[in-house]
């Protein structure tokens, strides 16, 4: 690994995806396969929005989907402010965590069942 890297990468275990069988009609729920495919009222959508603007860096704030996300929830008072969204399930973890639970007293936590956590963890406390 290169010298360049901070301390804390040369200690990352990189993740491990779990067995991917090939046996057509097998559902695998511990990985959150989706035995259906996407709704379609979900594709006629996403080809509705798809347009010239593909070519261009997306919104890096994601303001439409905050808004559609916080119009969805107005009756509960939800605003643009309230909502935030990341790229994926791993960096709003990490985002949480990093913003959370970086605090002077030790953190306590059960064993480790998703292995991305423990690499948080570990960012967290070093």
């Amino acid at each position: 690994m290169s010298r360049f890297w901070s301390p804390v990468v040369h200690a990352l275990t990189p993740y491990t995806p779990g067995e991917q069988p090939k046996i057509t009609n097998l559902i695998k729920l511990n990985t959150n396969e989706n035995p259906y495919g996407p709704s379609p009222k979900a594709i006629d959508a996403m080809q509705a929005a798809v347009n010239d603007l593909l070519r261009l860096y997306p919104d890096p704030n994601g303001d439409v989907l905050k808004d559609a996300v916080a119009n969805f929830h107005h009756a509960d008072g939800i605003t643009r402010a309230n909502v935030f969204v990341g790229n994926s399930s791993d960096e709003v973890l990490a985002h949480t965590f990093q913003a959370l639970l970086k605090h002077d007293a030790p953190l306590l936590f059960p064993d480790i069942s998703y292995s991305f956590l423990s690499g948080v963890l570990r960012l967290v406390w070093h």
